[in-house]
């Protein structure tokens, strides 16, 4: 195989779960050392990309922003592309509705006519608003959820992902979610685009069998599976390239793989 760039996932890969974030950094120096190129490439939504690259940088990594792509960002980007300025009704947290004003989009809380119901990650969804959602997305809006991850990991607590919120939508409409996020081929494909990287030579680096390694497999990257997330025992599905313990291997298995 050529040189490899990779995709890197951040939650349960380079913090969160039993990630081991002491060693993180070390492996991004080693990839900028070897001159493999590398994005981070995230469903986040509770945090912008200069959030998290502040919080990234208090456990001591370097990173730029052109270096990290949230699904965020390329929610901003699909609103701008369907509606110029899209009018939102937002069930996430205020990080996100920031990002959305900031870009020129505006955002109502309340149940009045909009373009587009934009669902994010939050700590404590609730019914009312996905009343108001089902609502909207009958007189015409589009519904939109950034993912559908069905759980992240905080901590030491697995919490509820935005999946269920989605799930839960759907079950009360009678059209399909914009999704916008892993493991849509479009989000892979927009973080191509923004690198350059060759489809046939990226590795994607995750935890999360369904987001991560599914997206890969069908986005016709390669994918390595780390452990220390949401699937630390689950077996290795057909197409995944291989695991690695945890991002701290990354160095080791390319050594193997790669000539220095």
């Amino acid at each position: 195989m050529p040189k490899p760039s990779f995709f890197i996932d951040i939650d349960g890969v380079l913090y969160g779960g039993s990630a081991p974030v002491a060693k993180g950094p070390g492996v991004l120096n080693y990839l900028r050392k070897r001159d493999f190129g590398f994005l981070l490439v995230t469903n986040t939504s509770r945090m912008s990309q200069s959030q998290i690259r502040d919080k990234l940088t208090d456990l001591g990594y370097q990173i730029g922003l052109d270096e990290i792509f949230p699904v965020s960002l390329a929610a901003v980007e699909y609103l701008s592309s369907r509606f110029g300025h899209a009018r939102c009704f937002l069930i996430g947290d205020p990080s996100l509705e920031m990002l959305l004003t900031d870009s020129g989009h505006s955002v109502v809380r309340h149940e009045t006519p909009v373009d587009a119901v934009v669902m994010g990650q939050c700590m404590w969804p609730d019914f009312g608003e996905i009343d108001i959602a089902r609502r909207l997305v009958n007189d015409g809006a589009e519904p939109i959820a950034l993912h559908r991850d069905p759980t992240w990991p905080d901590g030491s607590v697995t919490r509820i992902g935005l999946g269920p919120i989605v799930a839960a939508l759907e079950s009360v409409i009678s059209q399909p979610v914009t999704l916008i996020g892993k493991p849509q081929r479009a989000f892979f494909d927009a973080a191509l685009g923004r690198t350059g990287f060759e489809r046939s030579q990226t590795v994607m680096i995750g935890d999360s069998l369904s987001s991560d390694i599914a997206g890969a497999i069908g986005a016709g990257l390669k994918s390595l599976l780390v452990r220390t997330g949401n699937s630390i025992s689950d077996p290795i599905p057909p197409g995944c390239d291989g695991e690695l313990p945890s991002i701290a291997d990354l160095p080791q298995w390319c050594d193997l793989n790669f000539d220095a």
